[in-house]
């Protein structure tokens, strides 16, 4: 995983990644400059975990990002001022990140599964490390909606690791989830 703070300008990121084709319509159709800077990064840290070779990314029909390159699976993230990818050559992987927020509060019912409230509680730090691995496996599954509060689990993290479920149709398949913390910035792997 690569995680990209952005301390470039606009016109700096565009001359680091060199845009073109698909990529350079993508930038082009995003009016927002904060976005397209989150976009820049994202790709960029991407680029950072595969340099030297050439690739496309595309979505597939549930808009989860591929590489043209046989047997590698990515996953792409962006926050304010940061972006992030990860790679994987062993299967699929989610990746996410999270500014620690006081808004948090709002949704968490809404993906706090029953088990995670006693840990959680109101605490913004273990709602946004919830949050940030339930978006993590939600990228690593990649298919169809999830609800969040019941068919994404996450156990208890101990040292920075956890194990995820995802629920679906009566089968649950567990992955590992890794966090990270940079400033206020979660970052959360799954795979």
């Amino acid at each position: 995983m690569a995680i990209w703070k952005t301390e470039e300008t606009l016109d700096e990121l565009i001359s680091l990644f060199a845009p073109s084709g698909e990529d350079q319509a993508i930038l082009d159709g995003n009016k927002i400059e904060s976005k397209k800077l989150e976009w820049l990064s994202a790709r960029l840290a991407l680029k950072a975990l595969i340099p030297g070779l050439k690739y496309e990314v595309y979505k597939d029909q549930f808009g989860k990002p591929h590489l043209n390159l046989e047997g590698l699976h990515i996953s792409i993230s962006h926050a304010k001022g940061f972006g992030a990818a990860a790679l994987s050559s062993v299967g699929p992987i989610g990746i996410d990140i999270e500014h620690e927020r006081p808004q948090i509060h709002r949704i968490a019912h809404k993906f706090l599964h029953e088990s995670e409230k006693p840990w959680a509680g109101e605490d913004i730090t273990k709602l946004t490390q919830i949050w940030c691995a339930k978006e993590a496996l939600y990228k690593l599954h990649g298919r169809t909606q999830l609800i969040f509060a019941e068919q994404l689990k996450v156990n208890l993290p101990t040292n920075g690791t956890a194990l995820g479920a995802i629920i679906e149709n009566g089968i649950t398949s567990s992955h590992a989830l890794q966090w990270q913390k940079m400033e206020d910035l979660w970052c959360c792997v799954g795979y």
